[in-house]
C-alpha cells in the first residue's frame, strides 16, 4: 500500500499528503498547501488569510490559534478539498505524476509514532479523502 502521510515511506505517498508544501489555485484563491486551504475553509478568524501561506504541522498549527475546525462534515467543505486536491494532483511534478497514474497499490492513510515497537494509528475520519483520491486515480488511467 502507499501510506499518505507526510512521513511516509513512498515520495508518492509524502506528496499526497495535505502537509506537503504545493502551490494549489483554489476557487477561493491561491494556497502553498492544502492543509493551509482546510483550515482557512475552517475558520472565521479575521487573520485566517496567513493560512495562505502556510504549509505542513506550521498549518495546523496556525489554524488551530485561529480557533479553525479540525474536522467538517459539510458536503461543501468536502467538495472544496476534493477539488483543491485533484488541482494538486493535476499539478503535480511529472515523476509523481506519472507514479501516481501507474501504481496499482492501494492507498491508505495512517500515522506511525515511535521505533520499537511502533505506534499505529488509524483515521477513520478522513477516508473519504483516501476513497476520492483513489476513484481520481482510476477515472485517469
Amino acid at each position: 500500500h502507499i501510506n499518505i502521510y507526510s512521513k511516509g515511506k513512498t515520495s508518492l505517498g509524502r506528496f499526497l499528503s495535505n502537509f506537503t508544501k504545493h502551490k494549489v489555485n483554489t476557487s477561493d484563491g491561491e494556497f502553498m498547501s492544502i492543509e493551509g486551504y482546510w483550515y482557512w475553509l475552517g475558520c472565521t478568524h479575521p487573520d485566517k488569510d496567513k493560512l495562505r501561506h502556510l504549509s505542513g504541522f506550521e498549518a495546523k498549527k496556525i489554524g488551530r490559534e485561529l480557533n479553525a475546525l479540525d474536522w467538517q462534515e459539510d458536503n461543501n467543505f468536502k467538495n472544496k478539498i476534493c477539488s483543491a486536491i485533484q488541482k494538486k494532483i493535476e499539478t503535480a511534478p511529472p515523476d509523481l505524476y506519472k507514479e501516481f497514474i501507474k501504481s496499482s497499490l492501494p492507498f491508505m492513510h495512517y500515522y506511525v509514532y515511535g521505533k520499537n515497537p511502533e505506534k499505529v494509528i488509524h483515521v477513520p475520519e478522513g477516508q473519504w479523502i483516501i476513497d476520492f483520491i483513489s476513484q481520481l486515480r482510476n477515472r485517469l488511467i
